[in-house]
């Protein structure tokens, strides 16, 4: 009985290849004519998509260049707008917005990276103008801040102060081993003829990054101290910190940070020549 059923079933599937296989002789020219008019279809689409996502590529990137750096509010957290980039796919794009924001690890005050991903705006010549790209951020939690504002000017000075202290702490460490070859061969060169000669020269770089190192320590405290002032001052609520008085810009002097970067250069300097003049006394 089951044998039987199984060769029914091969004729009826054997008799519906037949049908479809003289179907399809019969009208090859209307399937092939279909065939190459959903192939038509699908390629316009996909161009289209392709331009559309071209032309979506140049607006995020204008709206790129116009908020990069620029301090904003995410939430309750204050910062800065790294990036504007385009992600997704042709059907479904987006825009992942990277933030920089302030933030609290124990007692110190440093940075993370924050990825929003938003839509892109239902009219995208939005990008185009600095009003339009700031009421798509704000619709995505994103705040842009006034540059006037004093919310803004301290946000900035918090990452101008993240940036000298973590380049304070970087210096520190290069003073410091600058400072211990120096004291390592003032050590030799007593009583060895071949070194004593350089003895001046050894302290005079020695007192060098000596100075250079009690700069860098104060510039580090300092740029610590005026972090945690900052931050006190962007914890306040928003209400009351139009009534605070104070001129953050004479609080925070950008130029102090250039100073201190040339000493350093300068000091540098010093031991690379001080270097030189040893290698040409042992040649």
């Amino acid at each position: 009985m089951a044998q039987e059923n199984n060769g029914c079933a091969t004729g009826c599937f054997t008799l519906l290849g037949l049908v479809a296989l003289g179907f399809v002789l019969a009208y090859w020219q209307a399937l092939l004519l279909a065939g190459l008019l959903i192939l038509a279809i699908v390629a316009a689409v996909y161009a289209l998509q392709q331009q559309n996502h071209r032309q979506l590529q140049a607006l995020v990137d204008v709206a790129d260049r116009r908020v990069r750096k620029a301090p904003c509010q995410v939430e309750e957290n204050f910062g800065v707008i790294q990036s504007l980039k385009l992600a997704g796919d042709l059907q479904a794009p987006r825009v992942d917005v990277r933030c920089r924001t302030l933030t609290v690890n124990g007692k110190k005050l440093t940075t993370e990276e924050v990825c929003i991903s938003l839509s892109p705006p239902a009219e995208r010549q939005q990008l185009r103008s600095g009003g339009g790209v700031a009421n798509w951020l704000r619709s995505g939690g994103i705040a842009q801040l006034e540059d006037l504002s004093v919310e803004s000017k301290a946000v900035k000075a918090a990452m101008e102060c993240l940036r000298e202290r973590s380049w304070t702490n970087k210096a520190l460490g290069k003073i410091d081993g600058l400072r211990s070859s120096v004291i390592d061969t003032l050590a030799k060169a007593k009583g060895n003829e071949l070194l004593e000669g350089a003895i001046p020269q050894l302290q005079q770089a020695l007192a060098a990054f000596n100075g250079e190192r009690e700069k860098l320590q104060q510039a580090n405290r300092s740029a610590g101290e005026m972090l945690r002032k900052l931050h006190d001052f962007l914890s306040v609520p928003a209400g009351i910190r139009p009534i605070l008085n104070f001129d953050l810009d004479q609080l925070f002097d950008p130029q102090r940070f250039s100073a201190l970067e040339q000493s350093f250069s300068e000091v540098v300097m010093l031991n690379d020549a001080f270097r030189q003049l040893s290698e040409d006394r042992l040649a």
